[in-house]
């Protein structure tokens, strides 16, 4: 016997309600009558439906509005109208908003079933699609996320159930843990995945440039404008709005981002014509937001609008037992076939890792580079791994009291000299094209023999 059809409908007219739940019950189907637009909400927050059927018409709204209310919730439920004005333009509408079919009244009742018995197969369909993806992301884990910790593997699964909702989502931690990274998987693993991704580092640009890139501008705004730019906020519409380091905002690009979360709509620089946007914000940020808001550098009421959800990347030092497996994560991911030497595994799970995972990452392909065989050996680690003060070390290495992008300025450096500068094979070894070695070396284009 085939499995019963939950379908919800909505209808004000009694007699023809009456109607339908006798007819589609006694075809097998779990049928529940609702005569207001607020009662069927609250039937599809209640109840996972297959079907809707609705009137277009009702006391205090339309058929429609359901529609949307369906589409908007992320609901597995599909949803046929019906009718008495046989006007095409409102057809499509509501079929491009989300409807399965619509039918016209008066209504033959075997033609309903029909579509109904349609519309649960498709709506059963996607709910199989939805839990065959999310059996293959539990099982496949975190894409580029390496690690045994307990700890960590309870956020992944945090993150699985967040990626499912609209809040926003605020993920902190310090410099090097992989915020990036988890932003990405949220949006992948989200209902917004199909849309875009669009990362912006607020601690990047000026206060100018920044408020530009956010909101865009219109040709002739300022000096330089020549052209019209759209903004950020705009470029990711229906997708994902990734504001790293967003603690580093200035009040006044904090004031303008604040209004455009809550209206949905913000004003290009020149213009007075609102734009509209519907996007999802992950902010990330390795200050303490909430310290900065009490005491008044971040605004109090942006920091409780972007932290709907917070997740709290732990550092390196605290999942020890991750050091390893990375390492070796980085090499195979480089396709360098060394392997550590005992001593040299002892010294990296000794080392504190201020710079957390990126640093580890920075290191080991470092250290592979300089190894004379296929054994990274402690000599082979920079001297802060090893234990020695700078003082003590040859000038190659140290990394104390280094900022991160002058390790990684260090790293490129010893990559070209054991390739002899050549910066093709140097970009190979870096696991990087060899345009972005460019872009970083801050020099002019590469040549065709260099790019092989």
């Amino acid at each position: 016997m085939p499995e019963a059809i939950d379908v919800l409908v909505l209808e004000d007219d009694p007699d023809l309600g009456e109607a339908l739940v006798e007819s589609l019950g006694s075809r097998g189907h779990e049928v529940t009558l609702t005569t207001t637009v607020a009662r069927a909400r609250e039937a599809l927050g209640r109840s996972s439906f297959d079907v809707a059927v609705l009137d277009m018409n009702l006391p205090d709204g339309t058929g429609e509005e359901v529609v949307k209310h369906i589409a908007e919730g992320e609901l597995l439920t599909e949803a046929i109208i019906l009718t008495g004005s046989p006007d095409p333009v409102v057809a499509v509408r509501t079929i491009k908003q989300g409807a399965y079919d619509y039918l016209l009244k008066p209504i033959q009742m075997e033609e309903l079933d029909a579509l109904v018995v349609q519309a649960a197969r498709k709506a059963r369909l996607r709910r199989e699609n939805l839990a065959l993806r999310t059996r293959l992301e539990r099982h496949e884990g975190l894409k580029g996320v390496v690690t045994a910790d307990p700890g960590m593997k309870k956020l992944i699964d945090a993150l699985a159930r967040v990626a499912a909702s609209e809040l926003p989502v605020l993920i902190l931690g310090e410099s090097g843990t992989g915020k990036e990274l988890f932003a990405r998987a949220l949006h992948q693993r989200s209902p917004r995945a199909a849309g875009p991704f669009i990362a912006l580092n607020c601690a990047a640009l000026p206060d100018h440039l920044l408020e530009s890139e956010l909101f865009g501008y219109e040709k002739g705004a300022f000096t330089g404008a020549i052209n019209r730019k759209l903004g950020l906020l705009e470029v990711a519409d229906k997708g994902v709005l990734f504001l790293d380091e967003v603690g580093d905002l200035t009040p006044a690009v904090q004031v303008k981002l604040l209004r455009a979360l809550e209206t949905k709509e913000f004003l290009h620089l020149g213009s007075t014509r609102p734009v509209r946007t519907d996007l999802r914000l992950v902010s990330a940020t390795n200050r303490d937001l909430e310290k900065l808001s009490a005491e008044g550098p971040f605004r109090s009421d942006l920091y409780y609008r972007i932290n709907g959800v917070t997740l709290q990347l732990p550092p390196l030092r605290d999942r020890p037992g991750d050091i390893l497996p990375l390492a070796e994560h980085f090499l195979d991911g480089a396709r360098i076939k060394k392997t550590l030497s005992e001593r040299a595994a002892e010294l990296i799970q000794a080392y504190p890792w201020p710079g957390n995972v990126r640093e580890l990452q920075m290191v080991v392909l470092g250290a592979a580079v300089m190894a004379h065989n296929d054994v990274i050996e402690p000599e082979d680690l920079p001297p802060a791994v090893q234990g020695r003060r700078r003082s003590d070390a040859q000038p190659l290495a140290s990394l104390d009291g280094m900022t991160l992008a002058e390790v990684e300025s260090q790293h490129i450096k010893r990559v070209l000299g054991k390739v002899g500068g050549h910066r093709g094979r140097a970009a190979k070894v870096l696991g990087i094209d060899v345009r972005t070695l460019y872009n970083k070396l801050g020099s002019s284009r590469p040549d065709r023999e260099e790019e092989q």
